[in-house]
């Protein structure tokens, strides 16, 4: 625009349009017009002087349009290097949001990873447990299957306690037969010994008697019968002895028999129950060192269980905040995303 006024302005002049002051263009309007007067008549005057109000309205116009023009310039200038700021901080923004997207697949990558890690980890945990408690299970019918048999035990022991007092009793039975025996032993060789000596007695007095009869062979009858009478008396009363000695053999042989059998047969018993008891009070202390044993393993796994229980719930606390954590994440990521997208294309509308 501002180049076709300067053309028209140069086809109606003849001279290209000077940049000048209003001042100098005023001057120059004067001296044309004194060069003019002089070669034209009045209605030409008129006709130039209306020329140059319309040049004079023209160059103003221009001067306000090299003005705009600039100021146009200035205001295009700076939207471009506006626009490309904004080029930059959208490149920025996307570049921003590529690694934005990069960094959530990463996170969700890792997210993954780590679920699958924790689910492993649980179903672990989760066959570690059910071993641990089955094998408490066993433990504990092994347990039960023990204390059943300590109770078997027990009630033998108490059997067997029982059977202490018979035991004693069955002691000091054999003691007193041991003295009864002994002391009828005793009487029995007092009245042997005398009955021993009795018959010596009785067979001195016969020898003293044969050797009278011998000597008085020249003595009367009556002596005779007497002698003969006393004899056999002391025969019949030899005979006696000899029959009640051998009375009293078979009876003390036969009462040392059968004391000898009870003895016997108590000291057996005694021995069975003695030894018996030695294996009962034996298995007793076995079954104490073993009940000991299993209480001990009783707690100890009552302690694993425990400690695998606390264990279980800090796991599944961590788990819980891990999952947290991870939402959490998550949610901040998406929002960073979205907020750099919005942003990028906010800029775009902008600047297209």
């Amino acid at each position: 625009m501002f180049a076709s006024l300067k053309n028209k302005i140069k086809e109606e002049t003849g001279s290209d349009v000077p940049t000048l002051p209003r001042s100098s263009g005023r001057r120059y309007h004067r001296g044309r017009l004194d060069s003019f007067n002089s070669m034209t008549s009045i209605d030409d005057l008129s006709v130039i002087e209306q020329k140059d109000a319309e040049i004079a309205a023209l160059r103003l116009q221009c001067n306000d349009i090299e003005a705009k023009c600039d100021e146009l310039s200035k205001k295009l200038e700076t939207a471009t290097e506006e626009k490309d700021r904004l080029e930059k901080a959208n490149a920025l923004l996307e570049e921003s949001v590529r690694v934005s997207q990069v960094q959530k697949d990463l996170i969700c990558e890792e997210q993954d990873k780590i679920q699958n890690l924790q689910l492993e980890e649980i179903s672990k945990l989760k066959n570690l447990v059910m071993f641990r408690d089955q094998e408490a299970v066993d433990r504990l019918q092994a347990l039960k299957q023990t204390q059943q048999q300590l109770d078997q035990c027990r009630s033998e022991l108490a059997r067997l306690q029982e059977l202490e007092p018979m035991l004693e009793d069955a002691k000091d039975e054999v003691e007193r037969l041991r003295h009864s025996t002994q002391l009828e032993k005793n009487n029995l060789t007092t009245t042997l010994a005398a009955v021993e000596e009795e018959n010596r007695h009785l067979k001195s007095r016969i020898e003293i008697y044969e050797e009278s009869r011998s000597i008085l062979t020249t003595s009367a009858d009556e002596k005779v019968k007497s002698l003969l009478q006393e004899r056999k008396m002391l025969e019949q009363r030899l005979e006696e002895a000899h029959l009640h000695l051998s009375d009293i053999k078979s009876s003390w042989s036969g009462q040392n028999l059968a004391l000898e059998t009870q003895v016997s047969r108590l000291s057996r018993q005694v021995a069975e129950e003695t030894t018996e008891k030695r294996k009962a009070l034996q298995d007793r202390d076995d079954f104490h060192e073993t009940i000991k044993r299993l209480e001990f393993e009783v707690e100890k796994c009552q302690e694993e269980i425990r400690q695998r229980d606390n264990k279980i719930k800090l796991l599944s606390e961590e788990v819980d905040d891990l999952s947290s954590t991870l939402r959490e994440t998550r949610l901040e990521n998406e929002e960073d995303v979205a907020f750099l997208r919005s942003k990028a294309v906010s800029s775009t509308d902008r600047f297209p």
